[in-house]
């Protein structure tokens, strides 16, 4: 396995604290007025209502025009004097901090935090095929960890379904397909084949009975289902490959130890993947929070730094976890 790019986290930390001590100042100042007005705000409003109650149960008056007065009132204090200040520091947080620790770790770095993995990359990867009705994401980040070029953002899919009861009213519920952390790393190697991995939940549920499923029903267009040398692998994940002699080319022992460590770190159900015209395609189920803007947390705290440098650490570890970045990944 290649050496690590991800070595020395406590030392890169501490730099990027002392590196953005000046960009942190303001923002921590701004952080406190805000923390400063929302209180005043929260304050009042529960003053305000305690004393409007009294009033009209005292005084027998009706509540709605009062009440509807009050909640006027409030939400346009709140877009007018409190959301500005957050806009102010969202902004500045993502365009001055967000970058700067990301280029610790990646070369050549592209970050939009409005934007995430497109819908095309998305259904490249074959992995999730049911149709969307809300595709949504935030933080895309584009990147080289070494050798390896990567591009990821957190995702959420979802889809509807519509249904009405006796009375003829319409229920509208939403269903996640998936969210987490979807992430696309160039492999430095062209396959002819595609090849398949996901989490063997039929047969740790229904055993023998699951397994007969995944070969008859299981592949769905995706080639045949193959069984590799290690028997945790095969606990724990299930594969398909239109190649299976490419696949097992590829899926060394040494892989599939590398895949058995990514769903001990990330959940056993939780890990997706696809190797498809020369890219790996990642699915990673679960709670990310990448550089989600924590108000509650000072800025000049170092734990702070930390907070948001080991959330992007705990993504990166996939490259080097499958070690992308050896020789045997080179073209």
């Amino acid at each position: 396995m290649s050496a690590s790019l991800l070595n020395n986290i406590e030392q890169r930390i501490s730099d990027l604290q002392f590196q953005l001590q000046y960009k942190l100042q303001p923002l921590e100042d701004l952080r406190i007025e805000f923390k400063k007005r929302l209180k005043i705000f929260w304050i009042t409003i529960t003053i305000s209502f305690s004393i409007s109650a009294a009033i009209i149960l005292l005084l027998y008056l009706p509540a709605s025009p009062l009440l509807l007065a009050l909640i006027i009132g409030y939400i346009t204090w709140y877009i007018y004097k409190i959301n500005p200040i957050k806009k102010n520091l969202s902004d500045q947080f993502y365009k001055e901090i967000v970058p700067h620790i990301i280029s610790e770790f990646l070369s050549d770095i592209y970050f939009q935090r409005d934007n995430c993995i497109s819908e095309k990359d998305y259904f490249s990867s074959n992995l999730f095929r049911k149709s969307t009705d809300k595709y949504q994401g935030y933080n895309l980040i584009k990147g080289n960890l070494g050798h390896t070029s990567m591009l990821f953002s957190n995702l959420h899919t979802q889809y509807k379904t519509t249904s009405t009861d006796s009375k003829g009213r319409t229920r509208t519920q939403w269903h996640t397909i998936f969210k987490g952390v979807f992430l696309i790393t160039d492999s430095n190697k062209n396959f002819n084949g595609e090849i398949y991995i996901f989490p063997d939940t039929a047969e740790r549920m229904l055993g023998g009975i699951g397994r007969w499923m995944q070969e008859k029903f299981g592949s769905a267009g995706r080639g045949e289902m193959i069984y590799l040398e290690d028997p945790n692998f095969e606990k724990r994940y299930v594969v398909y490959a239109t190649d299976p002699v490419e696949a097992r080319y590829i899926l060394t022992p040494s892989m599939q130890e590398y895949f058995m460590e990514l769903s001990n770190r990330y959940g056993k159900d939780c890990v997706y993947a696809s190797f498809i015209n020369g890219k790996l395609y990642l699915a990673l189920s679960g709670n990310f929070n990448l550089f989600t803007l924590n108000t509650s947390r000072s800025f000049k705290d170092e734990l702070t730094t930390k907070y948001y440098v080991e959330n992007l650490v705990r993504i990166l570890s996939a490259v080097e976890i499958l070690d992308l970045n050896t020789r045997i990944w080179n073209k």
